[in-house]
């Protein structure tokens, strides 16, 4: 009991030295990056994102890191971090943090990009990502991005990938309607020709063991004396016969295997939906800082 205790003690008393550590770095890296803000604004707002990952809790640091944002043109990114400072400093009791975000949020709202995404056939367990973003179902309206061109990509079970990009400017609204997604192509069609290529390789390979096995039997004969009504071998020629014929054995149960995989490979690539079957049209939004419109892409 006592050496648990004294082993617990240990870890507590370092994990407090490396918080520590920790807390004294970010402090370090809050400093360089203020510092460094006016001159270089790319390497001052990196120091700050290094000082906050080092001390998450730091509502001041927070608020310098979306204020990075704010100049880098990340808006909704700065949100983000306005909204969480905010809510530390309501947790912490910090009046002056605070009021800070908050009027930092109320001046950031209306120069917020935002896009609302709809489904022209809702399926069940559609998955919309947005640049690597997942965006639950509850969340697809008025959804905040920084300005500049975003991924969208949408999924659903059974159905193929739509993927596309979206453009948008500071203070734009979109409404993206994704358009509905192709089925996916059978793998019955693939699977056959590959069971097809399997099977020819086996009966290929049986034929060759079966004429190796040949060769091997007739060679054996040449040590035995044939005649009319028996043929009489010594015992070496003997073991070399039955060699022979285990391998003639071996060769046909490989060849029998080939062709029963490649019957169905055959069957396999026949049932499967051809490509002409899979003609489809898919509309798609294309929306830039210059305005918007449609392409329609398709398998013609």
């Amino acid at each position: 009991m006592l050496i648990r205790r004294c082993v617990a003690l240990a870890i507590a008393g370092a994990v407090s030295v490396a918080n520590a550590d920790n807390l004294s770095r970010a402090d370090e890296l809050f400093a360089e990056g203020k510092a460094l803000m006016e001159t270089d604004l790319h390497a001052g707002c990196a120091k700050l994102e290094e000082s906050l990952a080092l001390n998450p809790q730091a509502v001041g640091t927070v608020l310098n890191v979306a204020l990075c944002d704010v100049r880098l043109g990340r808006l909704a990114t700065a949100a983000e971090h306005f909204a969480r400072a905010r809510d530390m400093a309501r947790e912490q009791g910090m009046r002056e943090h605070l009021e800070a975000a908050e009027a930092h949020l109320q001046a950031l709202e209306p120069r917020l990009p935002r896009v609302t995404f709809s489904l022209a056939e809702p399926l069940p367990e559609t998955r919309i990502v947005v640049h690597d973003r997942l965006l639950p179902p509850s969340g697809w309206v008025d959804v905040p991005l920084d300005p500049g061109e975003h991924s969208l990509v949408v999924t659903a079970p059974g159905r193929l990938a739509f993927r596309t990009t979206i453009r948008i400017a500071e203070g734009e609204r979109h409404d993206v309607v994704v358009p509905a997604l192709a089925r996916s192509r059978s793998a019955t069609r693939p699977i056959g020709k590959v069971t097809m290529a399997a099977g020819g390789t086996l009966i290929l390979t049986g034929v060759v063991i079966g004429f190796i096995s040949g060769r091997r039997y007739d060679d054996a004969l040449d040590g035995c004396l044939v005649g009319q009504t028996e043929t009489r071998c010594d015992d070496p020629s003997y073991d070399k016969i039955h060699s022979a014929r285990n391998l003639g054995n071996v060769g046909t149960v490989v060849t029998s295997v080939g062709v029963v995989a490649a019957g169905v490979g055959v069957y396999l690539w026949l049932r499967g939906p051809r490509r002409h079957d899979e003609r489809s049209l898919t509309v798609v939004p294309q929306l830039d800082g210059d305005g918007g419109g449609i392409a329609a892409i398709g398998r013609f």
